[in-house]
């Protein structure tokens, strides 16, 4: 062998060396490190996490403050990059209280460290991150109501079938009950929603919509023997126990719609 063709076969092996250590090395990385970019990340493991930060902000709710958990909703068809699709994840809680404000400020105090949550200078917005790059935030939407929204951002999907990433668990609230008091001629448009309690146990909120209602919501509370937290004209709401809450919103003169949450 001349000493040219040495060194070009050096040149060669080496060069494959070096790429099987390179292919080794992402290998491992890919299994062993954090993902560093919201796209590593799929929908999967996304919801989880926005099924764990719902329920950390349902748990903060305290005594002054009726929570509603709405189902979390996927929207496809958002780009990855211009050759691939994706999916995006979002939760959403709504609280209903006296004090919208304050409660923003207990959210933000009362969320984990490392989400590094953050109110605004008025009280009225709330920033955070809840881990695995999803985004959290909150708002005063109205005199007696937070929101906070949880979102993924577009994430991987492939052959996935969206809808059955969502988690579901066992709940028993029965909001057609809480209508039947109201004397609700017929009841419709049920739906139920969950989120994970810091505890482990899941939080859930069933809701539905009674027509032809007859008494006011005040009547339901005191059926249940529960304790009022919001009596507005719009919104009226109360706990029974610890364990349960009740939300009536007036949705025409004659309809309402009930949320029964169980929660943290």
């Amino acid at each position: 062998m001349t000493a040219s063709r040495r060194r070009l076969w050096l040149v060669g092996g080496g060069l494959a060396a070096w790429a099987l250590v390179l292919g080794v090395l992402a290998v491992v990385s890919h299994r062993t490190d954090a993902p560093t970019v919201r796209e590593q990340r799929d929908l999967a493991a996304a919801i989880r996490v926005v099924d764990s930060a719902m329920g950390i902000s349902v748990g903060q709710a305290g005594p002054d403050a009726v929570p509603v958990i709405m189902p979390i909703t996927v929207d496809e068809g958002c780009r990855i990059t211009p050759f691939r699709d994706g999916a995006t994840a979002t939760g959403v809680v709504r609280f209903f209280t006296k004090d919208a404000a304050g409660l923003l400020g207990r959210l933000g105090a009362g969320y984990p460290a490392a989400y590094e949550a953050k109110v605004s200078t008025d009280g009225k917005a709330l920033r955070a991150d809840a881990g695995g790059f999803v985004a959290l935030r909150g708002k005063v939407i109205a005199p007696g109501e937070v929101q906070v929204t949880v979102t993924t951002g577009c994430r991987p999907s492939d052959a996935v079938e969206a809808v059955s990433l969502l988690p579901e668990y066992p709940q028993h609230a029965k909001p057609g009950e809480v209508l039947s008091v109201l004397g609700a001629a017929s009841v419709e448009d049920s739906s139920v929603a969950f989120a994970r309690c810091p505890s482990g146990r899941p939080a859930t909120t069933a809701s539905a919509v009674g027509h032809q209602v007859t008494a006011g919501p005040a009547a339901a509370r005191e059926h249940d023997h529960g304790v009022a937290v919001v009596d507005t004209a719009e919104v009226y709401a109360y706990k029974r126990g610890a364990s349960e809450a009740v939300v009536v919103l007036s949705t025409s003169e004659r309809d309402a719609r009930v949320y029964v949450t169980e929660l943290c």
